[in-house]
């Protein structure tokens, strides 16, 4: 628990409002659409800690030992 006036408003974590571009805007969709790849396919790219964790949630949900 925090005393009221350990509690800071959240409002001041926000960076300040900064003014962009529509070159700017356009310049960086260019820049991501450069970089992204099409040809991240195969086991070596495959998403093994999701189908870990389902294991895990669906073991936990039928009462089995964990894998």
């Amino acid at each position: 628990m925090r005393w009221p006036d350990e509690i800071r408003d959240p409002a001041e974590l926000l960076p300040p409002p900064v003014e962009v571009s529509e070159d700017e805007i356009e310049g960086a969709l260019a820049l991501m659409e450069t970089m992204a790849r099409d040809d991240l396919e195969g086991d070596d790219f495959k998403d093994t800690y999701t189908e870990a964790m389902a294991k895990i949630i669906e073991a936990k949900r039928a009462e089995k030992p964990l894998p």
